[in-house]
């Protein structure tokens, strides 16, 4: 946002030097990222009127005559817009322009020279090259230096924040400076005299969500042309191209006041405006010379043709060639609307078209705006050209009440850690627009409907902040009494950062990947289906919503197919029926890697390894009980019980996504969080010796190590203590598909130690149930 001092000043004429409010608007918190300064005109460019022109016989050229004062030049210029009738910069021979360029006499096809007509850019008071620096004929008089009126501007280059969609404008950063330095503010003059309106259009809007105001003016009785100089010097110096009075009227007020405008010439929407939704396929010519297909989600202005409506404006973005303002135009009706930030944002994204309309749009405008704006366009417009100014108004939506947002000053200076009395702090709020009632805390503040952004007491308290001075709030850390967590609000998050040092602590290396991918990665990775989508995606590749976290580890694994350590993990969330959040972790290679020594930990028993080592540092019993699942080997996949209770997945990834992905073995696990934890309590150890047995039990080749366990486990009786697999054997002299799984069981007394009498009683209930579950005892 460029704003030149001179219009500041125009606003505060008690305003600082310009080094001095660079200061100021730092501390308001509208950042000052450049102070540019736009030179005057060199010396030796003087004003012309043009007073023929005539076409180069043989070329694209002109040649004018121009009077600058005690004499008639001959000009050659090949600009489109050379014509009799306006003013031009005229660079005599000897005057050197600002990019060194000494202006001679020259012949050109036969026609000499004396000078040369500048555009803007070659003057040095704009970024415009495309065509001359055009001027009211009667600007100056003829002959007089540019630099004499045309002075150097001070402009402040603003990196504005979204929020603050009303500093968007000069007269937004004045309220600011006003308040901030407590200076009276000037506002701009709106006056008008209005005539009687032989003819209007009518308004109708359709869709009241997506336009809910829009205001109609008239102003007829026009002369299509340049805008005065002073205007066109504003606008050149914000980085604006002049065009003609009408089209620089709405620019000027906008970059003024913060409202963008936008002009009809009255012949094309005679008929009727109609504001609606765009149709399916609809199609639109905008200014830019570019045609662009519409869809439902887009509004537009159309105009009533005979068998329905045609659009001449993509409301809030721009406007369309079957309407615009040419020179031709002698009536025009002014659109000031106020339009859906939402809606405008994403016609603009999906157009790919970025305006100043556009931009201030997106980012909220006043409601309450457009009657102020349309009056100070047309009070321009009728100083600029001698207009007349239609008395009819047609206002549909009207004006928007302010909204109530409680506010009490001992809340503030908590927050801020100042001592400012009530009656600073309201009085700031008063002059940034607030209004204030009340006698005591809450007080109740309206805020003005210019600013969008205030709409809870935090957004009060920052206001008391930036206008009474951040200098005030303490350097030095409160001194807080830490609250105990009483509700345990904090216990999810204390849970997953242990389970991240744990992790850690392992060997894993976190990954953070993105929520976002796409479907078609998460079919080939064999993840649930998504279930939500991002509309307009900047990424296509990335669109909806993850329903697992192990694809976004296997393109972390791809990624880094080079590095010998390939033992990732991640915790969070993924995106069901319902939000989840989960760990995953994924082993591409061995666990442990060492320099001079083996690998140390590969594919199933390390990841498996894994998981009971997080178990083990819950205090959890976990299991795995084979069971397919889509994304996992047929033949190495299970569910992960977790205390008895199914927590998500653990195996090898399935061989098609592993050829797909171009990977080797990888084996991963998949949980849904909170893992629960054992109660921690403490427990001597044992002072008696245990009792240990060993139990080989032959079963078939499809009966999984679990079921046994649970058979042990439920018929040992109170003084078994552990179970553990220590072998599985298959061979002879067992019987072709069966196997023999042994374990070790380990019995113990906490009183005293167990007789065997007492070990075997329990043995023997162990056998009997084995038996009777149809399995052989191994001798």
């Amino acid at each position: 946002m460029n704003v030149p001092y001179s219009w500041l000043r125009e606003f505060l004429p008690g305003l600082p030097e310009p080094e001095a409010v660079r200061e100021v608007l730092d501390s308001l918190g509208l950042a000052v990222e450049e102070v540019r300064r736009l030179p005057a005109p060199p010396a030796g460019v003087v004003f012309g009127r043009v007073l023929k022109a005539e076409e180069v016989p043989g070329t694209e050229l002109k040649k004018l005559e121009v009077d600058v004062g005690r004499e008639v030049v001959t000009l050659v210029s090949g600009a489109q817009g050379a014509r009799a009738g306006i003013g031009l910069a005229v660079a005599r021979p000897g005057v050197v322009l600002p990019d060194g360029t000494e202006i001679g006499e020259r012949e050109i096809h036969g026609v000499t020279s004396e000078g040369m007509a500048l555009s803007p850019a070659e003057l040095g008071v704009g970024e415009y090259a495309g065509g001359l620096l055009e001027l009211p004929a009667d600007a100056l008089e003829p002959g007089r230096e540019l630099a004499e009126v045309w002075p150097e501007e001070v402009v402040f280059e603003l990196e504005l924040t979204p929020n603050r969609a009303d500093a968007f404008s000069v007269l937004g950063v004045a309220r600011d400076l006003a308040a901030k330095l407590e200076l009276e503010l000037v506002e701009p003059p709106v006056d008008v005299e209005e005539s009687p309106v032989a003819r209007f259009v009518t308004v109708e809007v359709e869709d009241p969500e997506g336009c809910d105001r829009y205001l109609a003016r008239y102003a007829g009785g026009l002369e299509i042309g340049p805008s005065p100089l002073e205007a066109q010097r504003r606008l050149l110096a914000v980085g604006l191209r002049p065009i003609n009075n009408v089209v620089d009227a709405t620019n000027y007020t906008m970059w003024e006041l913060g409202g963008p405008l936008h002009a009809f010439d009255l012949e094309e929407v005679a008929g009727g405006i109609v504001v609606r939704r765009a149709k399916a396929g609809e199609k639109i010519v905008t200014l830019d010379g570019e045609e662009r297909r519409l869809v439902p989600d887009d509004l537009v202005i159309a105009r009533r043709v005979a068998g329905g409506t045609e659009p001449v404006a993509v409301a809030g973005v721009m406007g369309a060639a079957n309407s615009e303002v040419t020179e031709k135009t002698r009536e025009v009706v002014l659109e000031a609307a106020h339009f859906d930030p939402v809606r405008v944002r994403l016609t603009a994204r999906r157009l790919g078209l970025s305006t100043d309309s556009s931009y201030r749009f997106e980012r909220g405008v006043d409601p309450n705006l457009p009657p102020r704006a349309a009056a100070r366009f047309l009070h321009l417009l009728q100083r600029w050209s001698g207009c007349t100014v239609g008395d009819v108004v047609v206002d549909v939506g009207g004006d928007k009440p302010r909204r109530e947002v409680p506010f009490r000053p001992g809340y503030a200076n908590r927050l801020l850690g100042t001592g400012f009395d009530a009656a600073s702090q309201l009085a700031a709020l008063e002059r940034l627009g607030c209004e204030v009632a009340g006698e005591a805390e809450p007080y109740a503040v309206r805020p003005p409907t210019w600013r969008v952004d205030l709409n809870i007491e935090e957004d009060l308290v920052e206001e008391v902040g930036r206008i009474l001075g951040y200098e005030h709030v303490p350097t030095e850390p409160l001194a807080l009494i830490p609250a105990p967590d009483n509700l345990n609000a904090e216990e999810p998050y204390r849970r997953e950062e242990a389970l991240r040092r744990a992790m850690r602590g392992l060997g894993g290396w976190e990954a953070i990947n993105y929520t976002w991918l796409s479907p078609a990665y998460l079919s080939l990775a064999r993840a649930p289906e998504p279930r939500r989508f991002l509309k307009n995606p900047m990424d296509q590749s990335k669109n909806a919503l993850r329903t697992a976290l192990y694809p976004g580890l296997l393109e972390t694994l791809a990624a880094n197919r080079e590095e010998r350590h390939r033992f990732f993990f991640e915790l969070g969330h993924v995106f069901l029926d319902v939000e989840e959040t989960r760990l995953a972790v994924v082993l591409g290679g061995p666990l442990v890697e060492a320099g001079w020594q083996p690998a140390f930990g590969e594919g199933y028993p390390a990841v498996k390894g894994v998981l009971e080592a997080l178990a083990a540092r819950a205090g959890a019993r976990v299991e795995v009980r084979p069971q397919p699942h889509p994304p996992l080997h047929p033949g190495v996949s299970g569910t992960v019980f977790w205390n008895d209770e199914p927590r998500g997945f653990i195996g090898r990834l399935h061989p098609q996504v592993e050829e797909a992905l171009e990977l080797g073995p990888v084996h991963l696990f998949e949980l849904l969080l909170p893992l629960p934890e054992a109660e921690r309590s403490f427990r001597d150890l044992p002072k008696f010796p245990p009792a240990r047995r060993d139990l080989a039990v032959v079963v078939p080749e499809n009966v999984p190590h679990v079921e046994i366990l649970d058979l042990v486990r439920r018929f040992g009786g109170p003084y078994l203590e552990a179970a553990e697999l220590f072998d599985v054997y298959r061979g002879r002299p067992l019987a072709e598909g069966q196997k023999s799984l042994a374990y070790h069981l380990t019995f113990r007394h906490p009183d005293r130690t167990l007789t065997d009498a007492e070990v075997d009683e329990e043995m023997g209930r162990i056998v009997t149930a084995v038996l009777e579950a149809g399995y052989k005892i191994r001798e």
